[in-house]
């Protein structure tokens, strides 16, 4: 299964100071590389603002996720705080999967949704 594990400031965030110099950011990047390097994770980093970051990870189960997550350096250390999401993803480049919606899929929605009453 994937996951999304949404980084987001905790109470040891430092304003002012960029992601990459917060502290244990060193020990968070290395901990999620070596992750990387066992294979599970698909993609990983900052955001834009570099006000936090995410991490796209497969397991087998959440609870490998949640295990992971709270080990995390920054997160252990209240630098990040997270957030786990179940990813039921539909469409990957990665995978080749490409479920072609199209005028369709439109159609039979409306057809479900009007029989559903709403609208």
């Amino acid at each position: 299964m994937r996951y999304l594990i949404l980084l987001t400031p905790s109470k040891n965030w430092i304003d002012g100071i960029i992601l990459h110099n917060q502290p244990f950011m060193p020990e968070h990047a290395v901990y999620v590389q070596n992750e990387y390097n066992n294979g599970n994770i698909v993609l990983a980093g900052p955001f834009g603002s570099s006000t936090g970051g995410a991490i796209v990870i497969d397991a087998d189960n959440e609870e490998y996720v949640i295990k992971f997550a709270e080990n995390d350096p920054a997160v252990k250390n209240s630098v990040f705080s997270y957030e786990i999401k179940q990813w039921d993803y539909k469409m990957s480049n990665l995978e080749n999967i490409n479920p072609n919606f199209g005028q369709e899929y439109i159609e039979y929605k409306h057809k479900v949704q009007k029989q559903l009453g709403i609208i």
